[in-house]
């Protein structure tokens, strides 16, 4: 597969499975890396079974569902059994071949299998070995963990709903697997580029839980040191006032006043100047602790017309806003305002299938959606012939040793 992008001629052994390490492994490779994915025969990567279309529900494993086609585009895969010697051993010459090793099995699992940092390292010195895992450090470190239970554990959920709500909600989104994986994807980039100093690779780890923490940066200096108790605000910020969705007409309509002038110019989009030297609320400091004050006063105006119309309104002031979108509204509004964002391929199974582009812009070197995800063991041969020089005889062997697909 030929690459193009930054990350061009970085080559990737990817023993992930799930979805941060996959994610992190799909970010290098839409920058370019050669991301050799290694699943387990006949049954694949875990996420080939996750789905909510109909569509996808024929071939998997073969094919995978949507949320596998989501998250390994640009990738290779080969089908080896990594309990195997002789799979082991696949892996072990891959290795030698490779710049990143990334895995995310439980702690001891890769030792034993003699692939651990210390025994792949001493084949290539320049390897850069990545962990990640729910937690990495403490007495957590062998325990196992899921998006959802690192969103509990990290007080995420305690802080997502709506005020006064006694029951934990969990996002919507996977913050504690995607952020992970986009964390150790920034380490293993920084990693590369201090080896191009040292010429010596390392060994690096992102635990899910340390991500999700990192994400609530702006919290941590109010409840370390500053004992601030906080709780779920619906769509608002504990931080900025106004900064949430408010009633229209027909609908809602986020509004977002970061600044005391952005509040001014609000207030008089609104048509209530007085607002905006209201003394309760002159200062976004007085606005937060009058929050409760000041909301109904906004929603009392906006809820008599329309989200449209509001959004035509404010957009002439500068005033950031925008329509609460369902996902189908969000993704139609991404084709038509980032058309980049939104890519086709043919996929070998299913036909055509869409695919969220690369989010990074590069003058020179973009990286890009070139391949769609694999089918399970697409590529073992290939691989096998192309990177290692296997014979078909040596291939057939491992077939029957059962260390491949």
């Amino acid at each position: 597969m030929q690459r193009s992008g930054p990350l061009a001629g970085i080559r990737v052994l990817d023993f992930t499975h799930g979805v941060a390490g996959p994610y992190c492994t799909m970010v290098l490779a839409d920058l370019g890396a050669d991301v050799l994915k290694i699943e387990k025969p006949g049954r694949g990567d875990p996420t080939r079974y996750m789905n909510v279309s109909e569509r996808f529900h024929a071939d998997i494993p073969r094919v995978g569902g949507d949320y596998f086609l989501a998250i390994n585009r640009n990738k290779r895969s080969i089908g080896i059994d990594m309990k195997t010697p002789e799979g082991a051993a696949v892996c072990r010459d891959l290795a030698r071949w490779a710049d990143v090793a990334v895995q995310n099995f439980r702690p001891g699992v890769m030792e034993r299998l003699g692939l651990g940092y210390d025994q792949l390292g001493a084949l290539n010195e320049r390897l850069i070995y990545a962990n990640i895992a729910a937690y990495s450090e403490g007495a957590l470190a062998d325990k196992p963990g899921m998006d959802v239970a690192v969103q509990a554990r990290s007080g995420v959920m305690r802080i997502t709903g709506q005020p006064d709500s006694q029951d934990p909600l969990r996002p919507g989104v996977s913050l504690a697997d995607f952020g992970g994986g986009i964390y150790l994807s920034n380490a293993i980039m920084a990693a590369l580029f201090e080896r191009e100093r040292s010429g010596k690779g390392q060994e690096l780890s992102v635990s899910l839980l340390d991500a999700t923490m990192s994400m609530l940066i702006n919290y941590s200096v109010a409840v370390l040191d500053g004992g601030a108790e906080l709780g779920p605000m619906g769509s608002g910020h504990p931080q900025l006032v106004p900064y949430q969705a408010f009633p229209t007409k027909d609908g809602h309509v986020v509004i977002s006043a970061g600044t005391n002038k952005i509040y001014r110019d609000l207030c008089a989009a609104l048509g209530r100047p007085e607002l905006g030297e209201d003394e309760r609320f002159r200062t976004n400091q007085l606005r937060v602790k009058n929050r409760k004050l000041m909301v109904p006063e906004i929603s009392a105006v906006t809820e008599q017309r329309s989200t449209a119309e509001w959004l035509e309104i404010l957009e002439a002031a500068d005033v950031p806003c925008a329509p609460v979108n369902d996902l189908a509204g969000a993704f139609r509004d991404l084709e038509r305002n980032s058309p980049g964002m939104v890519v086709k391929l043919q996929h070998e199974g299913v036909g055509e299938i869409s695919q969220l582009g690369v989010p990074f812009r590069f003058s020179r070197s973009p990286g890009q959606v070139a391949a769609p995800p694999p089918m399970l063991g697409e590529h073992t041969e290939d691989v096998l012939t192309a990177v290692l020089g296997r014979s078909e005889a040596e291939i057939g062997e491992l077939r029957r040793a059962g260390a491949i697909a």
